[in-house]
């Protein structure tokens, strides 16, 4: 018998129908919450995105990590120097992201070897997540990210141990 922990990435359920379900159901529950409680996940399709990572919590850490330095890179650095605000910043928060997140994979190959995963969940989740510190705060959007992220995990593994 397949439990559902293992069957979320099953290809005979369609891995993509799952991504698609995921990102879906992350949007809607981030939406839900925001008018709940009134901090937003880090953009709309992050919850999803790590909710199907949620298992892998060095992979977390990595994105996480690389989400704060990006945040400081933006706040501290981009920002004394130039104006941003709106679609400018968004593109140099994102583009920073994938730049350090660049950097990151570079590096990490250099540790010594470990049985943690130290990879960056996407290209643009970093940035997408600083770009929401920057909007605010740090903590909210780390704890909301993560709020919406779990419960988008739960509904899938009841979803699919129910036979969806």
């Amino acid at each position: 018998m397949v439990t559902p922990e293992a069957s979320i990435c099953e290809p005979s359920l369609g891995a993509a129908a799952v991504v698609e379900l995921s990102i879906a159901l992350g949007m809607a529950i981030n939406l839900l919450l925001t008018e709940w409680i009134g901090y937003t996940a880090a953009g709309l399709v992050v919850p999803g995105y790590l909710a199907l990572h949620l298992t892998q919590p060095w992979r977390l850490l990595a994105t996480f990590i690389v989400a704060m330095a990006t945040w400081a890179v933006v706040r501290y650095g981009w920002m004394r120097w130039i104006i941003l605000y709106g679609r400018r910043r968004t593109g140099v928060t994102i583009l920073t992201g994938l730049l350090l997140n660049a950097a990151w994979e570079y590096t990490v190959p250099m540790v010594p070897p470990t049985a943690a995963d130290l990879r960056v969940i996407g290209y643009i989740v970093p940035g997408l997540i600083a770009g929401e510190a920057l909007s605010q705060g740090v903590w909210p959007t780390i704890g909301m990210t993560l709020l919406v992220s779990a419960l988008v995990r739960l509904v899938l593994l009841l979803l699919i141990g129910l036979g969806w």
